[in-house]
């Protein structure tokens, strides 16, 4: 479980990093604040994971899964695929495999919290 911590810590710093850099962004958009959100809700799922910890309901972390991973995830690597199709080279598919990658690694605890944690949430049921 150590990974999935620092897994979070990482996640943290970085969502904290995003909404700290917010006021010092010269126009900010819909998708800066979008952004934040998506980072800040994924911290729920992996910190409850991580830590062995039922933070709200499973219908809750079963939301945030299908809106994180499924939706923006889908998203992010439909974009992935066709930026690499686009600008096609070595280092852009390294990139993009690496950003898949990431994605994954960070999409197993989410998936693990909402779908495979029956113990814990029937021992805070």
């Amino acid at each position: 479980m150590k990974k999935w911590k620092f897994l979070f810590a990482f996640v943290a710093f970085i969502t904290f990093l995003e909404l700290v850099g917010l006021p010092f962004k010269e126009s900010l958009k819909y998708s800066d604040f979008l952004s934040v959100i998506v980072s800040a809700s994924i911290l729920i799922p992996i910190y409850g994971y991580a830590y062995g910890v039922a933070i709200g309901t499973k219908t809750i972390a079963i939301l945030i899964f299908v809106l994180n991973v499924l939706i923006f995830g889908g998203i992010s690597v439909f974009w992935l695929v066709l930026y690499t199709f686009n600008q096609f080279g070595l280092i852009q598919l390294l990139f993009s495999l690496g950003a898949f990658a990431f994605l994954l690694f960070v999409a197993y605890p989410i998936y693990m919290y909402a779908f495979r944690s029956d113990a814990l949430w029937s021992e805070n049921a």
